[in-house]
């Protein structure tokens, strides 16, 4: 899924502490409960060189009180902790500044990073010795933080819409064409636009995994069509009445997609599932929760995937239209669970050709994952399908006329979901880690089933 700036929404400065009412016996300020409030949450402005912000936490349950120096995190181990900070921006130019920036570096502040090449999904971590390199950068120890040290007690949940512009996009096929749909809507470079890829690709079969005789070429899977993707990012935050275990996490994504695919190929049987990989895709938005900076990261790899039980010629179109949303939830009661919305799907055969005696399966698998920083990862393969088992020959066209079917035939279109959650907040012990599969959720519904003959269709649905 060329990339564009997200605009930055205009954020006033959120007070940490409400203003109490003056009583005769007192006039100063008294701060209300930290957990009471609920900071809002908008989508950071991406950067060239995105700097780190050094965090103070605060003792009272408050939001850390930040700062974001001419810094970047240059070097991160996360099995030992060390890492280096490095100038950035004016301060490399300013070894007066450059100092500056690195003497601002002290044990016990938070370095709260956005994804890099050092830490590509971000990295939150409490410094507990700093040391000068000599050559303009610091040395840091450092261990995993918490995001209570970093929010404190207070209330933020966002939707974060990506900007396609924003989506990096790496063809795994070929002649990949990646354009934006829904600009002119929303205005050029709008987040309301959806990502637009239009592939062809041609995939060799295994030996002996074609129908037919001789032949004197290598027979092929082709997969040719284009699909919009419309990514959205969840994080939903309650922090801590006590210590620094949060009451409640909720981070996921949602997908909605629409797609539009032609499959063509000769099958043979007993063929494992061809996969033709089209494109991987990453993004990495920053969100700020007041004005702490948080990191996301959002992965997904698209696969075209076709199998059969048996000799058939396929002929296929289809369209894809769908919303699903994965989410990994932790309360402080219950622990680690996580969600999946199967959302709306419709798979529709616009044209279909199936020919021979088998069972077939067409499907558009997205691999996708999101993370919170280092420490809590989702991730789920989301597979729409369509389905045909034919003894004979079925014909399906977008006429509305009834399909033409020789022989005994079944289309479904269907939906499969499975994923895993992986939780690490290591600092507080094997405990609050946790390594959680997602049920299998999978529906599957018929869409045409006849027979000419004698005797009953080949099957049933399978769910």
């Amino acid at each position: 899924m060329s990339t564009r700036t997200i605009a930055l929404s205009a954020l006033a400065a959120s007070a940490v502490l409400a203003v109490g009412a003056i009583t005769p016996a007192a006039s100063a300020a008294e701060p209300t409960d930290p957990a009471t409030t609920t900071l809002p949450v908008a989508v950071a402005a991406a950067t060239d060189a995105p700097n780190v912000a050094l965090a103070t936490p605060s003792d009272s349950g408050a939001p850390a009180k930040a700062a974001t120096p001419d810094l970047k995190l240059d070097s991160y181990d996360q099995q030992s902790g060390q890492a280096v900070l490095a100038p950035t921006g004016n301060a490399t130019a300013d070894p007066g500044a450059a100092a500056a920036a690195t003497a601002s570096v002290q044990p016990g502040q938070l370095i709260d990073s956005p994804p890099t090449d050092a830490a590509p999904h971000g990295a939150l971590v409490k410094v507990t010795d700093v040391r000068p390199t000599g050559d303009g950068k610091v040395a840091v120890s450092t261990r995993p933080a918490a995001l209570t040290e970093l929010l404190g007690r207070v209330k933020a949940a966002g939707r974060t819409v990506l900007d396609p512009h924003n989506i990096q996009v790496q063809p795994l096929v070929n002649g990949l064409d990646v354009s934006f749909a829904g600009d002119n809507a929303g205005g050029s470079g709008s987040a309301a636009a959806a990502l637009q890829l239009k592939a062809h690709a041609s995939v060799p079969l295994p030996d002996q995994s074609w129908a037919g005789g001789a032949v004197t070429t290598k027979p092929t899977v082709d997969v040719d069509g284009t699909i919009e993707l419309k990514p959205v990012v969840d994080l939903d935050y309650q922090g801590a009445k006590f210590g620094l275990i949060p009451q409640h996490i909720n981070v996921g994504f949602d997908l909605g997609a629409h797609a539009d695919w032609h499959v063509t190929a000769g099958l043979h049987a007993g063929l494992t599932p061809v996969k033709v990989p089209l494109a991987k895709l990453s993004a990495h938005p920053v969100v700020l929760v007041g004005q702490l900076p948080v990191a996301l990261t959002l992965e997904l790899t698209l696969t075209a995937q076709v199998s059969a039980d048996g000799d058939i010629t396929i002929d296929t179109e289809q369209a894809v239209d769908g919303a699903w949303g994965i989410h990994a939830d932790y309360t402080k009661d219950t622990g680690w669970s996580t969600t999946t919305d199967p959302g709306t799907t419709n798979v529709t055969p616009v044209s279909a050709k199936l020919t021979g005696n088998a069972q077939v399966r067409t499907g558009l698998l997205a691999d996708a994952g999101v993370f919170l920083y280092d420490t809590v990862g989702i991730k789920a393969g989301i597979e729409p399908y369509l389905r045909g088992t034919v003894n004979g020959g079925i014909s399906v066209d977008t006429s509305g006329a009834p399909p033409k079917i020789d022989g005994q035939a079944s289309l479904y279109g269907g939906l499969d979901v499975n994923g895993s959650l992986a939780a690490r907040i290591p600092f507080l012990g094997s405990a609050f880690e946790k390594d959680l599969t997602f049920p299998l959720f999978h529906r599957e519904w018929l869409i045409a089933q006849r027979s000419t003959g004698s005797g009953t269709p080949p099957d049933q649905p399978a769910g």
